[in-house]
């Protein structure tokens, strides 16, 4: 019996000795002074994580997103674009080796700017790293007169993107909006109808000529973000 006992403590032992150890995660902070990150560089060692908290005394929007990008067009690390007062994981870091790293907000590009430091301690995380980059999308508007989109109801536009995504559509002229839309396009490209609101409906019966823009904020799975634009004058 004692024998065991003793063989069990011992593979555990081993056990907890082999475990792997889980990086640690640091914060790293945007104001309060505003349009400012509190410092301008964090380290972090190989497998770590970052929390990227806005605290921003004047309630603007901030991100950190690197400035090297990975060879699909995304970036080796990056955080959601948070309102002051939320925190956001700065997805990525985790898989970097060591070196050192530029970032930025890309809502701030030319003034707010860091660097991110990666000692040789740690282990980087293997795998496949997430996905980070945005959303090749774009739309069209198919309608070219005003009389079908009346009948219709609807303002026809083709939705298109390298990946499954959704757009959300708002079609409008000057300060009116015609319509919005949801729409998920889970293949390549797909038509889709943007139902026309009471003062859109009205301003198109009263026009002869009326141009049209439509936009698009777009993401895809892993929530990445990109837009798209689209006008077309619309005619009797």
């Amino acid at each position: 019996m004692r024998r065991v006992t003793t063989g069990v403590a011992l593979a555990l032992a081993a056990a907890l000795w082999t475990a792997p150890a889980l990086g640690a995660d640091h914060t790293y902070v945007a104001g309060p002074t505003p349009l400012q990150y509190a410092s301008d560089s964090i380290t972090i060692d190989q497998g770590d994580t970052i929390t990227f908290q806005n605290k921003d005394s004047s309630g603007a929007k901030h991100d950190v997103t690197s400035d090297a990008k990975t060879p699909d067009g995304g970036r080796l690390f990056k955080s959601a674009t948070i309102d002051s007062g939320k925190t956001a994981p700065v997805v990525g870091v985790d898989y970097l080796k060591a070196g050192d790293y530029s970032f930025y907000c890309t809502v701030h590009p030319d003034f707010m700017k860091g660097t991110l430091h990666v000692t040789a301690n740690g282990t980087p995380k293997t795998g496949t790293p997430p996905d980070t980059a945005p959303p090749n999308a774009s739309i069209a508007i198919l309608d070219r007169r005003i009389g079908p989109v009346l009948k219709r109801g609807a303002l026809r536009v083709q939705l298109r993107s390298d990946e499954e995504s959704r757009f959300k559509l708002t079609a409008s002229s000057g300060r009116t909006i015609l319509g919005t839309l949801t729409a998920v396009l889970k293949s390549k490209s797909r038509t889709a109808q943007i139902p026309l609101t009471k003062a859109g409906r009205k301003l198109l019966r009263r026009s002869r000529r009326l141009k049209v823009r439509v936009k698009a904020a777009v993401n895809d799975a892993a929530n990445n973000n990109s837009a798209a634009t689209a006008t077309r004058t619309l005619v009797r």
